[in-house]
């Protein structure tokens, strides 16, 4: 699907963001779309026109990556404050619903935590809250090292953006040579790669830190909004599913899980007429009248009933908050 959406350039706070909007219907609670790494906004180019039909929905570059500027620090409360001063820019005075992916997913539950005034409801797709799995994200340590991460990215260039992508994809199809060239385009650009770098360092250099003086990490702040869903595809071989039954856990009890059987990390783009479907019921307002349903098609005898396969990874599967046990 083409991407009509409007880009324009918009000043908030020390941020001058790339923001992608598609306009809806006046009045209605605008969507703020966050993408992860190593993507950008253009990540929800098949998801944002559809969320569009009853939405305005706004997908910037997170701020110093892809178009948008930002000098830093990179830490997420500093990141989360630029976020809200966009919002606080294009929706003076109200509230929006957030859905984030990887890195945008974790900025998400920064603003819900820091911001809830700005929050209404709230959607984490495939991306950690209190706890990452190091044993299976061996990236995240090292991209907080020095020098050595600029290095490698110097040396190898597209191939290092290449096999971010290609090992937590697990769709089927491959993703688009546009998208795909234009993320390398992204993450080779030295002032972009400073700031995911500065992303992961800020993050983690902190926790090595408290860990060498034995104290206790400081903690993600409690996240309470309107209505809470994580979204996983169920693939991932680096946030697996009981990292997001987690996440669940640490949201509460009212927290929704939907998984997406075939679709690894990248599940905005390896299943997006999945995610878009269950977007549009997950944001939808209850005023929202139903759709009609179509008719009952008539009864068939019995030896005449074909039975029919799932497509290729099966539909969606929709969990109850887990129990507290162990995963």
């Amino acid at each position: 699907m083409s991407d009509p959406s409007q880009v324009r350039t918009v000043r908030a706070g020390q941020t001058s963001f790339l923001l992608r909007e598609h306009t809806g219907p006046a009045g209605s609670t605008p969507v703020l779309l966050l993408h992860g790494v190593p993507e950008t906004s253009s990540c929800w180019r098949e998801v944002a026109p559809r969320l569009a039909g009853g939405r305005r929905v706004l997908a910037p570059d997170l701020p110093g990556l892809g178009g948008s500027s930002y000098p830093g620090p990179y830490d997420v409360a500093s990141v989360v404050a630029e976020l809200a001063a966009l919002i606080e820019a294009e929706a003076p005075g109200g509230s929006v619903d957030v859905v984030g992916h990887d890195w945008g997913g974790s900025l998400a539950l920064g603003l819900a935590g820091s911001r809830p005034d700005l929050v209404r409801r709230l959607v984490v797709a495939n991306a950690p809250y209190r706890e990452v799995p190091l044993l299976r994200a061996p990236h995240v340590p090292f991209f907080a090292l020095p020098l050595v991460p600029e290095l490698l990215f110097r040396l190898g260039g597209r191939r290092v953006v290449d096999a971010m992508l290609a090992l937590a994809w697990k769709a089927p199809h491959p993703l688009d040579s546009e998208s795909r060239a234009e993320y390398v385009a992204a993450y080779t650009d030295p002032v972009n790669l400073r700031a995911m770098l500065g992303l992961y360092r800020a993050a983690v250099r902190p926790r090595i830190a408290a860990l060498l003086r034995r104290e206790a990490a400081a903690g993600a702040p409690r996240v309470r909004v309107e209505k809470a869903l994580v979204l996983w595809g169920a693939a991932d071989p680096v946030l697996t599913v009981g990292v997001g039954e987690g996440v669940v856990r640490d949201l509460g009890a009212d927290c929704v899980m939907v998984t997406v059987p075939g679709a690894g990390h990248f599940v905005i783009e390896e299943a997006p007429d999945v995610v878009t479907t269950v977007l549009l019921d997950f944001l939808a307002d209850d005023t929202t009248p139903p759709p009609p349903l179509p008719a009952a098609p008539p009864e068939k005898a019995a030896q005449e009933a074909v039975p029919i396969e799932a497509p290729a990874g099966g539909p969606p599967v929709q969990k109850a908050p887990p129990s507290a046990g162990p995963v």
